[in-house]
């Protein structure tokens, strides 16, 4: 619930946001505060959102508290302004280190809860206290760069000009999070907890290299954003060359999980999660399609036309829903039949609304 619910409290301004810094140098303190006063507003009304759709959602009412509390991780991730920043300057080195040094300090605060027997409340406060740790480093690396946080200034007009073009991106940043985790809440409601256990153990492992396209172009970003301006015909090539790379990337990485698959399982989880191997096997050719549909996201971003990534998300995830549901029940391929129904509905997100539209 929380992860659906997260582009509420980001506003979906990310990519926005560096743009205009690009685009408006002078004006950087302004977007930059704008920016982090409307994410801490996102951040509250996306933690009474998630609150609502416990209550709604969730019939048990033990869960409410503990989601409540990992919702409050919105909170601190509004500092994360400071992230577009380096991103802007294409000093990511900088945020990388800032989030290594958090996870660090996070780990080792986990493994002391882990040995101190601490009651599940401490690792949702835990949970929090890993973006609380991310906001710290952030902000020390930001004013050694020679940041100045004071500066920051407000701005109604930058407000509604970035809001303006950012709702059909917090639309979209719902649609992206259900169309990913859709299938997984199917095969809890349809297969029960111990095949959803079995299926998130992998679903665990494609989450991580998920993240490979955004830390890779959040440098490209920002040249993109200078070329086109600049040098439109550059522009098209550098984007062309972009996807080609993701692209390949992904098909290599696709190709060494599937290979692997059998040994990356037995390491992380033993013999018990066996049957998580051949949903690995076909989870792993997600990443062809994610990684060129995340250069596909930033074209649409750069041109304007947010809206058609809101109607190939909602495409998407009405096939996933049929598909997963036809697939798990009416065949013997259980939860390897929703793998497979996310397999096909990506495709048709990324690959076959292209064409559509």
């Amino acid at each position: 619930l929380v992860v659906i619910f997260t582009s509420i409290a980001t506003l979906g301004m990310k990519g926005i946001v560096i743009r205009e810094m690009v685009k408006m140098p002078e004006s950087v303190n302004t977007i930059l505060g704008t920016s982090f006063v409307l994410r801490v507003i996102g951040g509250v009304l996306a933690v009474a959102t998630v609150f609502i759709a416990a209550i709604v959602v969730c019939a048990d009412p033990v869960t409410h508290p503990y989601i409540f509390l990992v919702s409050l991780a919105f909170l601190p991730q509004s500092f994360e302004v400071v992230d577009l920043w380096f991103q802007k300057n294409i000093q990511s080195k900088y945020t990388i280190l800032a989030r290594s040094a958090a996870v660090l300090a996070g780990g080792i605060f986990k493994i002391a809860l882990v040995v101190w027997k601490a009651s599940l409340t401490w690792f949702c406060i835990a949970y929090v206290v890993d973006f609380a740790f991310i906001a710290l480093a952030l902000g020390c690396i930001y004013l050694n760069r020679g940041g100045k946080m004071q500066m920051w200034d407000f701005s109604f007009a930058v407000a509604r000009h970035i809001l303006r073009d950012s709702w059909p991106l917090i639309i979209s940043g719902v649609l992206v999070t259900a169309y990913m985790k859709i299938e997984q809440l199917l095969v809890m409601n349809f297969l029960g907890s111990y095949t959803a256990g079995v299926y998130f153990a992998s679903a665990k492992i494609i989450d991580i290299w998920a993240l490979i396209p955004s830390f890779i172009l959040t440098s490209v970003y920002p040249i993109l954003v200078e070329k086109r301006k600049h040098e439109p015909t550059v522009y098209r090539k550098r984007l062309q060359l972009v996807f080609d790379v993701m692209a390949g990337l992904g098909y290599l990485l696709a190709a060494a999980v599937f290979l692997l698959a059998p040994v990356i399982i037995l390491l992380l989880y033993g013999s018990s999660y066996g049957g998580a191997i051949v949903i690995l096997m076909i989870q792993a050719w997600y990443a062809p399609i994610f990684f060129s549909g995340a250069v596909r996201g930033q074209y649409l971003l750069l041109e304007n036309m947010n809206i058609y990534l809101t109607w190939t998300l909602a495409i998407g995830i009405v096939i996933n829903v049929i598909l997963a549901i036809r697939l798990m029940t009416a065949t013997p391929l259980g939860p390897k039949g929703a793998a497979l129904a996310a397999l096909i509905s990506y495709w048709v997100g990324s690959y076959g609304t292209s064409y559509l539209f």
